[in-house]
């Protein structure tokens, strides 16, 4: 169960959130309007965690707003993920933890990149792009600059295959291996990755959703993956038409990772809140958090050890609109 502890306004509307490999900084982007103005500035604002309080630290403004951030296991660069300027920002991290406000590089990639990760060795980093139907490969040299890998893309499964566009992706804890949830048509693919290239494989792609669900129906959304390997989740956003009175049909789509090969198994769909956009795993592997984005709840489960399964534990209601949900260890002092 939770409990709120601390709760902090922003100067304006929220964005992505990301956490510092020590689980000390949080780095949060927020939409503010200048007195007098229409439009909406970018910032990326920084945030110690303290005895399990929020202490804002810093805020700088960004050029662009941002779909997804990513802190590198240095610490030291905080990665930006901009879907419509078609760029990825890298920005300075100080030995304080407080971003500089100093733009590292400016990369063009291309329209549609929903996100931006490194793998876990940290030496390489990954962008989804959703309509170009591929994700983006960048080796991170130990300058902390970004450069192309040959081939810059690694493509998911061809236009004509139903479940295709990568949007996020997740890394196996232990094996070489990649699984990414693809947005159109709602599925989800398993990639080899080559620990020395960095190079990314497409080896299975399956459905997230039910059998004879609309073709247009869902969109895949967050991926997730246990702290033992032992498991994968994406979230289905339920977009079908439906006739009047009937409820919206999100689901999480669970499925079992072979401890050998990487490969999948379904293990099961699980109802949730309404257009789960962002879904988070605690660090015991025990315990899964949803963000219903259109319902304004914090769906929590528990997570079976042995088959995967989710059992719904609580609701929580949220502010308006949570679309961003992460967890960090416990840092409370007793």
């Amino acid at each position: 169960e939770l409990s709120l502890y601390d709760q902090v306004s922003l100067p304006g509307n929220g964005g992505p959130i990301a956490v510092s490999e020590d689980e000390r900084f949080c780095y949060v982007e927020a939409r503010i309007k200048p007195e007098g103005e229409k439009k909406e500035v970018p910032h990326l604002l920084t945030f110690a965690l303290e005895n399990g309080e929020l202490r804002k630290v810093g805020q700088v403004e960004a050029k662009y707003r941002a779909c997804a951030l990513h802190v590198d296991v240095t610490g030291m660069r905080l990665f930006a993920a901009h879907y419509s300027p078609n760029v990825i920002h890298s920005w300075e991290i100080g030995k304080d933890r407080v971003l500089s406000g100093k733009l590292v590089q400016e990369v063009k990639v291309e329209e549609h990149n929903h996100f931006v990760t490194t793998d876990p060795t940290g030496r390489f980093l990954y962008v989804p792009h959703t309509s170009p139907n591929a994700i983006f490969q960048f080796a991170l040299g130990y300058d902390g600059m970004l450069s192309p890998m040959d081939p810059l893309k690694a493509l998911g499964p061809d236009e004509d295959h139903r479940y295709h566009q990568p949007r996020h992706l997740a890394h196996h804890p232990i094996l070489h291996c990649a699984y990414s949830s693809n947005e159109r048509g709602g599925g989800i693919s398993m990639w080899k990755h080559n620990p020395r290239n960095g190079q990314l494989k497409l080896r299975q792609t399956l459905t997230t959703l039910p059998e004879g669900y609309p073709e247009k129906g869902g969109a895949a959304a967050d991926i997730h993956i246990t702290p033992d390997g032992k498991f994968a989740y994406v979230s289905n956003r339920d977009y079908t038409k439906r006739t009047e009175g009937e409820g919206p049909r999100s689901t999480i789509a669970g499925f079992a990772i072979n401890e050998s090969s990487g490969r999948l198994e379904p293990i099961g769909l699980f109802p949730t809140e309404h257009a789960p956009r962002s879904f988070c795993i605690d660090r015991t592997g025990r315990f899964m958090y949803v963000a219903g984005q259109h319902t304004d709840k914090l769906a929590g489960y528990m997570i079976d050890p042995e088959t995967g399964e989710l059992t719904l534990v609580q609701t929580y209601n949220t502010p308006k609109e949570p679309i961003w949900v992460t967890v960090v260890n416990d840092h409370v002092e007793k």
